[in-house]
């Protein structure tokens, strides 16, 4: 019996007393979510726990079952909202989570990690993964080696945990587009899809969906914005099914509005993304859909050098505020 998931995931830009108009936005997200019609939400950078137990109540009727990742010092800032009974819940902190002396940055505090909700829908089990992985922050990017950790941990993690289910869904800010080292990472090792490349016109669709610093965001940076207009393709939503299903990719994009209605902000400096997903039983002999990308050796080999590069850096006393 075919079954459908529509998946909605934002980076909610929540930080205490930094975030812009956060109150509001956070207020103009309950109000979204409560007339839409998702099945499953990951919310990144909800760093407030009063935020978290306003959506909450607020989302109560819509989705009965959530859960919060707290972690670090002041949570990891994930959580998960589900119309469906959660079973199960997980949560992995990654071994390195930035610099402790790069206060003004955060992730070190905030322990973050990936967090995994098992949902219980009728007789079907579906693993829903959140994360955000830590930024650039600057064009020089210290952080690649950290982030090129977080998402091999990730992927491992994903791998060894979603023999069980019938869909495995990966959701978040992964902050690296498709191609970058550390989205290949993720993709190849548990051979998740991304929904973008199955969409039949997703060469013109392209210049639509950049997540981060794009020309309809408020928030976007204007030196980033002039430089590629469309933004990048930092937030994803990723899958896989067991080999007895199929999956057909019925709607996947930004479903919320350029500003929040009556106001002239956006409901965060990310856009959101969700996608829509019809599971049906595979008509064909079982076979594993599997990423297009089947180069994790040489993946690795690269993320390898990535690292030992960063070592000689913090060897040499090359990283300081």
């Amino acid at each position: 019996m075919e079954f459908t998931l529509n998946i909605f995931t934002l980076n909610c830009w929540g930080i205490p007393v930094v975030s812009k108009n956060r109150k509001e936005r956070i207020e103009a997200i309950a109000t979204y979510l409560q007339k839409a019609s998702h099945n499953i939400v990951c919310l990144q950078e909800v760093w407030c726990e009063k935020d978290y137990l306003y959506l909450k109540d607020q989302l109560q009727k819509q989705f009965p079952f959530s859960h919060y990742f707290y972690s670090g010092v002041f949570g990891s800032g994930l959580c998960i909202f589900t119309k469906w009974a959660i079973q199960d819940v997980f949560f992995h902190q990654w071994p390195l989570n930035g610099y402790i002396h790069k206060i003004h940055h955060g992730d070190w505090f905030g322990g973050k990690g990936v967090g995994l909700c098992r949902i219980k829908y009728n007789d079907r089990l579906i693993n829903i993964y959140c994360t955000h992985l830590h930024a650039e922050y600057h064009e020089d990017d210290i952080y690649l080696a950290h982030r090129v950790l977080q998402a091999y941990s990730t992927a491992e993690l994903v791998n060894l945990t979603s023999s069980p289910a019938d869909v495995s869904i990966l959701a978040g800010d992964l902050n690296a587009a498709p191609g970058d080292l550390s989205f290949r990472l993720i993709t190849q090792l548990p051979s998740l899809l991304d929904p973008y490349t199955l969409l039949a016109d997703h060469d013109q669709f392209a210049k639509q969906i950049g997540t981060s610093d794009n020309i309809n965001n408020s928030y976007s940076d204007p030196k980033l914005v002039k430089l590629c207009p469309e933004g990048k393709r930092i937030d994803h939503i990723l899958f896989h099914v067991d080999s007895k299903y199929e999956a057909q990719v019925n709607s996947y994009g930004n479903p919320m509005e350029e500003r929040v209605p009556g106001e002239p902000f956006s409901y965060s400096d990310h856009d959101a993304v969700a996608l829509e997903l019809k599971i049906k039983p595979s008509q064909s002999k079982p076979k594993r859909q599997y990423s297009e990308e089947k180069h994790f050796q040489e993946t690795i080999e690269e993320a390898i050098k990535v690292c030992r590069e960063a070592t000689v850096l913090l060897a040499s006393g090359l990283i300081t505020l």
